[in-house]
């Protein structure tokens, strides 16, 4: 598993348990046999949704149309917040590895139709964010977009 990949892993567990148990722990669970890499991106992740809520919040909620955040289930909200923390504060990493990353995480922790939510209300954020850089996340993406991580 690529780094990035497992950092976006552990910080979904410790924002989850935060989100379920309300724990507020520094400690990423399962740091001791992660690559340092994962867990330095793991940590800018917990951190910056942890520092920007409100307007990653903000943002999921005008793109999720007809659902109020507090009704999505906590991984897929989870999961959602950690892609739009990337989509608004991380412009170098590609559009479409942020969404396909997300998918996949929603689909292996949650499931196949919160795949497909999860893949529609980050493609708006993306959209609202990236502009006219970014047209979908569909497999039509710019060229300078291309790379998944």
């Amino acid at each position: 598993m690529g780094a990035r990949r497992e950092g976006r892993e552990l910080a979904l567990k410790l924002l989850y348990r935060e989100e379920i148990a309300g724990l507020s722990e520094p400690d990423i669970p399962g740091l001791d046999d992660a690559n340092p890499r994962a867990v330095e991106f793991a940590e800018l992740l917990v951190s910056g949704v942890r520092a920007d809520s409100e307007r990653i919040d903000a943002a999921i909620s005008a793109a999720s149309e007809h659902w109020d955040i507090r009704r999505m289930g906590a991984v897929d909200r989870t999961i959602i917040r950690i892609g739009a923390y990337e989509l608004l504060h991380e412009p170098g990493t590609p559009v479409g590895a942020v969404i396909s990353e997300a998918v996949d995480a929603a689909r292996r922790f949650s499931s196949e139709e919160c795949g497909r939510f999860v893949n529609g209300v980050l493609d708006k954020i993306a959209r609202e964010a990236r502009g006219a850089t970014h047209r979908g996340s569909s497999g039509e993406e710019d060229d300078a977009l291309r790379g998944a991580e």
